[in-house]
């Protein structure tokens, strides 16, 4: 094994395999990339002051393939235990030590620990590179100039630059014009574009300007490219394509008109196709107006025209088609508004009041919604379109006569000679009211009064016209106690002392009044009924009065109050004419 002693003792090794001494020693590993130094230092020192340094020349390097120089350090027997460790590389070693100044230097962090028996390693990777071999460096701590590209020969530190250069070849951070001495000379910007190139300004500032820029000349047309000078060939060249572009090829029969590669304008030639029943259904383009032109058919050909109210289609002759108009039929409740014709249809609008005959064969009148009832109107407290036909008599009389809506009688009953074409329908009022008795007629024919009597309010439906030129009156017998009038009717008078008092009046559109109080003043009367509230449904006739006070049987009940007054509604469908003479 080669060995070089200095103070301690530095060895160099073979392989990283070596066996450490008894009393340990320190490895050091150098290892290096594309540069390979002239010479590499190693120093070493203790706490105590001690220190030393071995240069090892590159001519002294066993692991060359590897790129790797080992050396192993060994402390003398009065150093300390743990030594410092510095490395530097050198580019210069003329005789046997490394000489100028260092490369790079890397020094270990702190003191590195001896152990007995072992090898304390401090591995270094060199930095500095000389990748293209023009021996200048990358990577260095020197202060010398650095190859600022490494990867060509042709840039380096210390070469010329010349004032044409577009990139810094002597690594100074200047280019071309901004080179000392260029102030006015001749360069080359690298455009093809331009002419009399030279340098202007100073330092940095420093710029390589033309005295003249081509221009090229724009063309007109809209499917031709603009023009701009290739930097590369100094010839005038289109910039960018305009084939797809939109542009106008001036004829009216083609469309989406676009450039194309060769540089024109064209279009798509329009087609001229229709479904037209009274053409044929391929045309042609009318190249002044851009319109289609299709051939008229005979005037023989059937066709359908779009209205429903004609007949017989056929084409015209002229490319249109025409029906024979028909008749318009309107609906029930409806009239015409706009007759049939070559060119209209159909339009009907509602018959408002005109007449009809409804569902249940009821001679009626249109509402303005074209439906047909009984009624120009609703009246209140029945439904005219609910009564059929049948069900429609006729009221004639030919003297004074009651009608009893206790038993629905007709007194005297010989005085109303249409009696059997009657049919008097009973109406629920609920909550508690009297039923209504309607009675419905198509003729109303008075030769005397009516009076009506009994419990129950009437209606009078005339399904027509009708002239009423007699009195009709309406009683009531609603007595008391009547649930539907409730604190309208009056209450009763009490009894004492041999004397009664006087039962209260029943109330309707006003309050009733109370009862008498006896023939001796004293004792107290029945109480007036409440205001009743009024409107035309219900229909309800007065409320009963109170009864009077008294005993069952000694010295007699009290009298019954008095009955309630009647109600009588008259619905008329068509014209009411009142008339008394």
């Amino acid at each position: 094994m080669y060995r070089l002693c200095l103070l301690g003792c530095v060895v160099f090794l073979a392989a990283c395999g070596e066996k450490a001494p008894d009393e340990g020693a320190i490895r050091v590993s150098v290892k290096y990339g594309s540069f390979k130094p002239a010479c590499v230092r190693v120093e070493v020192k203790d706490a105590q002051g001690h220190s030393g340094q071995t240069d090892i020349p590159a001519s002294q390097f066993k692991n060359a393939d590897k790129k790797e120089v080992l050396v192993a350090v060994r402390r003398q027997a009065d150093w300390d235990t743990s030594l410092s460790v510095t490395v530097s590389s050198y580019k210069a070693a003329p005789g046997a030590g490394c000489e100028g100044p260092f490369v790079e230097r890397h020094e270990s962090e702190g003191p590195l620990a001896i152990v007995a028996k072992k090898f304390t390693p401090f591995n270094v990777m060199l930095k500095a590179t000389d990748e293209d071999g023009d021996g200048y460096l990358a990577g260095v701590m020197w202060d010398e100039p650095a190859d600022c590209q490494d990867s060509n020969p042709d840039v380096h530190p210390d070469i010329e630059e010349s004032c044409d250069s577009r990139v810094d070849l002597n690594c100074n951070q200047r280019v071309g014009c901004q080179e000392a001495g260029c102030g006015g000379q001749t360069c080359n910007d690298g455009d093809a574009c331009t002419t009399g190139d030279h340098c202007e300004g100073s330092g940095l500032e420093a710029q390589c300007l033309p005295s003249q820029t081509t221009k090229c000349t724009q063309p007109t047309g809209v499917c031709d490219a603009p023009q701009a000078c290739n930097p590369n060939t100094g010839v005038c060249e289109a910039t960018a394509s305009t084939v797809g572009k939109s542009c106008d090829d001036g004829n009216l029969c083609t469309d989406t008109d676009t450039c194309g590669a060769d540089g024109k304008c064209g279009g798509t030639a329009r087609t001229c196709v229709t479904t037209g029943q009274c053409v044929e259904n391929q045309g042609t383009c009318n190249p002044a107006t851009g319109a289609c032109v299709f051939t008229s058919r005979p005037n023989t050909t059937p066709c359908q025209d779009p209205l429903t109210c004609t007949t017989g289609d056929r084409c015209d002759g002229s490319g249109n088609c025409v029906g024979t108009p028909g008749t318009c039929v309107p609906q029930p409740c409806y009239r015409v508004k706009q007759q049939c014709t070559t060119s209209t249809e159909c339009e009907y609008e509602v018959d408002l009041n005109g007449a009809c005959t409804t569902s249940g064969g009821v001679p009626g009148v249109c509402l303005a919604t074209a439906e047909c009832s009984p009624f120009p109107y609703r009246p209140s407290n029945f439904d005219p379109g609910a009564i059929a036909a049948a069900d429609i008599g006729e009221l004639k009389t030919t003297a004074n006569v009651e009608f009893d809506t206790t038993n629905s009688s007709w007194n005297p009953a010989g005085a109303v000679s249409t009696a059997a074409t009657l049919k008097i329908v009973t109406l629920s009022q609920g909550n508690g009211n009297p039923p209504v008795l309607l009675i419905p007629v198509r003729t109303l024919e008075l030769k005397g009064s009516l009076t009506i009597t009994g419990p129950s309010p009437v209606i009078l439906a005339v399904y027509g016209d009708a002239t009423v030129n007699q009195s009709i009156l309406a009683t009531g017998s609603i007595v008391n106690p009547n649930a539907a009038c409730g604190t309208s009717q009056g209450t009763a008078g009490t009894f004492g002392t041999s004397t009664g008092g006087g039962g209260g009046g029943g109330g309707n559109a006003t309050a009733g009044g109370d009862g008498g109080k006896g023939y001796d003043n004293a004792q107290p009367q029945g109480g007036g009924g409440l205001l009743r509230p009024s409107g035309l449904e219900p229909l309800l006739g007065g409320c009963p009065g109170g009864n009077g006070g008294g005993t069952a049987s000694n010295p007699a009940p009290g009298g019954k109050g008095g009955a309630g007054g009647g109600a009588f509604q008259l619905s008329v469908a068509r014209t009411l004419t009142l008339s008394r003479t």
